[in-house]
């Protein structure tokens, strides 16, 4: 019956192969009654001939069918069956099933689930009549009981011919009758119980016989089979429900990856059935990165390790990269051949970003691989599982790691760990712990601290989900704990680091405005004194000069109009100051009636669209400076008479334009002045454009 069971799982697992193979091996070639139903509603979609023969349907009868209308669906047999299909995909087991007629048919069922190529859940489900096989061994019993009813027959009838030959013999000798009729008497009673000792003992053969046949041995067999598997699923989906990583189970042999399903939560990724392909997982690893990565896998698979760890970057489901890492252990058969791996990858990509803003702040190469080295530590969590029932304790290697005590055998009890506990958390811990448990909760979560082989202290959280029975009594906990404290530790470095960089900065400012304020003084004392100085000798010279003083004014006037220039100049390029005082709009009117008294052109303007508190003062800054730019490229090389400016605001975009009459350029042209380049790399400081 194993090979049986064994043979048609074989079958059903090609019949998934395809649809065009499905309808060719489970409805042309096969004896074998077939059915396919929704797995949701029980619609009965397809049916073979067998199967129309059996149940007595039509193929077209059978359309309007559900599988509540051929099986008895509330046999506790048949719920089992449901149930194990929807764990497992498939299952096998004994149910009744119900013709045409009415008549129920004992039968054996097989069925298995598969998607179709719209992604709908059916199933296709094989039926064995076991009614012949029934009715042979009702058959053999009663030959059997016919056999052992006539050897008490046939035994009562030689006791009667017996019992008559001695009254005759008692006729001629009473005395000699009695002696030989109470030695017959005791002959019969062991004859009698020896043949009843005799037909016991073949009813029991038979019995045992029956059992054998009737194949209760090998169900048995197969529900604890069953029962294990489940136990050992269960533990591996609760695992990978508390644990912050992504749990894989890889089989080498087939290529299929069984993943948990926080792959979603994590990555982006949505696995049907939890499972998918060695070349999905190939296809998720960076290009430059891909072959190093699966060279140290094979490399581990080949020697003798039996562990294998690595870190590299790994695509999301959005297209953006996570930084990994990664750890299994090697499953190996008594001949050292690598059957499984079994391990877990985490998203490690914050610790990566603190990494990156502490190297931006910190050159030192020492201090680089120090952060680096610390931010993996933080990868790993301590798994443990407690058996409630037997104080049993496991903890997983991480825990180590974490906290620095040796692991030998990796198994303990709950007042080995309590011991590590902080003295002002144990009370609360062990209360918030007990009251889980005796709650219906299935979840534990608590922050509390630890205490490290070291002495020191480590603030840590933990979760756990609570596993019940079916009275809802809790019997196990599978957990994690969590260490906090590094990642603390580097968040509060980066902070210390971030607050000197603006000490520095706001150092740096101050520098600059002392620098700002020495380089016009400069400017004043080196330019602008000495045309005021130039601009007063022609003044004298004229006072002495009687006749050309004329021609000495005008020289001076030329002087300290050009040293006004020079001021305005210097002026201008402190606008920091006059936006954070007046505004970017009253900035722009000011500086166009300037260019106006300076120069014959005229200027116009509409600032009234534009919202000054929505930006700030960088931007205006900003602004300024390109319209600054833009008027004294105008006044140098337009010819122009007549400019507008417009600066206006909406939701999301703001609007400058300034236009002209005068001269034009090619936009398309490459422009070699640095006055077009300022204005561009301004606008794009801001994800804008000039044209």
């Amino acid at each position: 019956m194993k090979k049986g069971i064994r043979k048609r799982k074989q079958t059903i697992q090609k019949l998934l192969q395809g649809d065009d193979m499905l309808r060719h091996l489970a409805f042309v070639k096969t004896a074998q009654a077939n059915i396919i139903s929704i797995v949701s509603s029980g619609k009965i979609l397809m049916a073979n001939k067998a199967a129309c023969k059996l149940l007595g349907y039509t193929k077209k009868e059978f359309l309007s069918k559900s599988r509540a209308a051929i099986f008895d669906i509330n046999e506790s047999n048949f719920k089992k069956m449901l149930k194990q299909r929807t764990a497992e995909g498939q299952s096998v087991a004994l149910v009744t099933a119900i013709n045409k007629s009415g008549k129920l048919i004992p039968c054996e069922i097989t069925s298995a689930v598969f998607m179709d190529e719209k992604g709908i859940k059916k199933s296709i489900t094989s039926i064995s009549d076991l009614s012949q096989r029934i009715l042979n061994q009702k058959i053999i019993d009663t030959k059997k009981e016919k056999i052992v009813a006539h050897n008490i027959v046939l035994a009562k009838s030689k006791q009667k011919i017996i019992y008559t030959r001695n009254r005759k013999k008692v006729a001629d000798n009473i005395v000699l009758a009695k002696s030989r009729q109470k030695h017959i008497d005791t002959k019969k009673e062991k004859i009698v119980a020896d043949n009843i000792n005799l037909a016991k003992s073949k009813q029991k053969i038979i019995d045992t016989k029956k059992e054998k046949i009737t194949g209760e041995n090998i169900i048995i067999a197969q529900a604890i089979s069953d029962a294990r598997l489940a136990e050992n699923n269960e533990w591996i989906e609760y695992m990978a429900e508390t644990s912050y990583d992504v749990m894989w189970d890889w089989e080498i042999a087939s290529g299929q990856i069984y993943v948990s399903g926080s792959i979603e939560e994590v990555f982006g990724w949505k696995v049907r059935n939890n499972s998918v392909t060695f070349t999905d997982f190939g296809r998720c690893l960076l290009l430059k990165e891909k072959s190093a990565v699966l060279k140290k896998i094979f490399k581990a698979i080949s020697s003798k390790n039996k562990t294998w760890n690595d870190s590299f970057m790994f695509k999301r489901y959005d297209g953006s990269l996570a930084s990994t890492v990664s750890r299994a252990n090697i499953l190996r058969d008594e001949k050292g051949k690598a059957l499984s791996m079994v391990g877990a990858i985490k998203d490690v990509s914050r610790l990566q970003e603190l990494e990156n803003k502490l190297e931006e702040e910190i050159i030192l190469k020492k201090q680089h691989s120090e952060i680096f080295r610390l931010a993996a530590k933080l990868s790993y969590d301590g798994i443990w599982d407690w058996n409630i029932e037997t104080n049993d304790f496991f903890l997983g290697e991480g825990f180590e790691e974490l906290f620095g005590y040796a692991i030998k055998t990796n198994k303990g009890n709950l007042a080995d760990w309590s011991r590590h506990l902080h003295p002002n958390d144990k009370e609360a811990f062990e209360a918030g712990l007990q009251d889980a448990i005796s709650s219906s909760s299935t979840k534990w979560e608590h922050a509390y601290r630890f205490i490290r082989a070291d002495g020191s202290t480590a603030k840590v959280f933990g979760r756990a989900s609570i596993i019940r029975d079916d009275e809802g009594k809790a019997y196990r906990m599978i957990g994690v704990i969590h260490d906090l404290s590094r990642q603390k530790e580097l968040e509060e470095k980066l902070e210390q680091e971030i607050r000197l960089k603006v000490k520095q900065i706001e150092e740096a400012t101050e520098d600059a405005k002392d620098m700002e304020r020495s380089d016009i003084g400069k400017e004043l004392h080196d330019n602008v004194n000495q045309l005021l100085g130039t601009s007063r000798m022609y003044l004298d010279i004229a006072k002495r000069e009687g006749g050309n003083n004329q021609m000495y004014v005008s020289r001076s006037s030329e002087y300290i109009l050009t040293a006004i220039e020079e001021i305005r100049k210097l002026t201008k390029g402190m606008t920091t100051d006059i936006i954070k005082n007046l505004g970017l709009c009253e900035a722009i009117k000011n500086l166009t009636q300037d260019t106006m008294e300076a120069s014959s052109i005229k200027i116009s303007y509409i600032l009234k669209r534009f919202v000054e508190s929505s930006v700030s003062d960088k931007f205006k800054q900003n602004v300024f400076r390109i319209v600054q730019e833009q008027l004294n490229n105008i006044l140098k090389h337009a010819n122009a008479t007549q400019v507008a400016i417009t600066l206006s605001q909406t939701k999301k975009v703001i609007l400058l334009n300034i236009t002209d009459n005068g001269l034009g350029f090619d936009t398309a042209k490459a422009q070699r002045g640095i006055g077009i380049v300022n204005i561009k790399s301004r606008a794009a400081a801001y994800s804008g454009k000039a044209d």
